[in-house]
């Protein structure tokens, strides 16, 4: 059984990633859901015994850390998992180049799991994504995507991951398109535009729990890893 610490707990990720957890107790065990202040004065509202805490130092009773927080947070939460050894699987998207460099620094000595999207399809799509780039690396092209009116940064995360995978291939600027419309969980599509023909890849996602189930694949994947940065590339044999 390993025991989980949800950074992020009462936000929409983190919130069910907890519930799922809990389904399987032979596996996982929630030993803590730390959330902000703000969050974590919200259950205490009406006298309820409190469901979240902002203790972060009880990092180190986790075997495994999953961050769904904001950069700002993760970069505080990152600094307690190093300092504590903990396996980290961070979710967390936005980071500034900056941000990167002090994150990759401060958990250099611990296993790191980071990826934009943790879905196994959206983890396939980067595959074939990057196989498709390097056949048409002459094309133009678009990374469309949309995802639910909440959505902060934008483009998304995995929008940059795939162009990211793709640039070392392609001989021209990869164009973003971001739309934040009602619920949408999340859509993306890579458009290759050549002279005579347009190629397109799109995945869908129906449910958060696409990401979840990721989540939890790679807490179970990461605990007894090496410290060392890895993706969910890893985790699905890819590379």
């Amino acid at each position: 059984m390993i025991k989980l610490v949800i950074a992020g707990a009462g936000g929409r990720m983190g919130t069910r990633i907890v519930e799922l957890a809990q389904e399987d107790p032979s596996l996982f065990k929630v030993v803590y859901q730390l959330e902000s202040k703000s969050r974590a004065g919200e259950a205490l509202l009406g006298g309820a015994m409190p469901r979240y805490g902002m203790d972060s130092d009880r990092i180190a009773e986790a075997d495994v850390v999953i961050d769904f927080t904001a950069p700002d947070a993760a970069l505080k939460i990152a600094e307690k998992a190093a300092k504590y050894k903990k396996p980290i699987v961070i979710g967390t998207t936005g980071f500034s180049p900056a941000q990167e460099k002090q994150l990759e620094k401060t958990l250099k000595q611990v296993p790191v799991l980071k990826s934009a999207n943790m879905s196994l399809g959206v983890n396939a799509f980067f595959k074939v994504v990057k196989d498709i780039a390097r056949i048409l690396d002459d094309y133009d092209v678009r990374i469309e995507e949309k995802h639910h009116e909440h959505k902060k940064d934008a483009p998304s995360g995995t929008a940059l991951q795939l162009g990211k995978i793709m640039e070392e291939y392609l001989q021209k600027k990869i164009v973003y398109e971001s739309m934040r419309e009602g619920e949408v969980v999340g859509d993306h599509r890579v458009i290759f535009q050549g002279r005579f023909d347009r190629f397109e890849l799109f995945h869908h996602a129906e449910s958060r729990d696409i990401f979840v189930a990721g989540a939890l694949a790679a807490a179970l994947w990461l605990v007894d890893k090496k410290p060392g940065l890895y993706s969910m590339q890893d985790v699905l044999s890819f590379k």
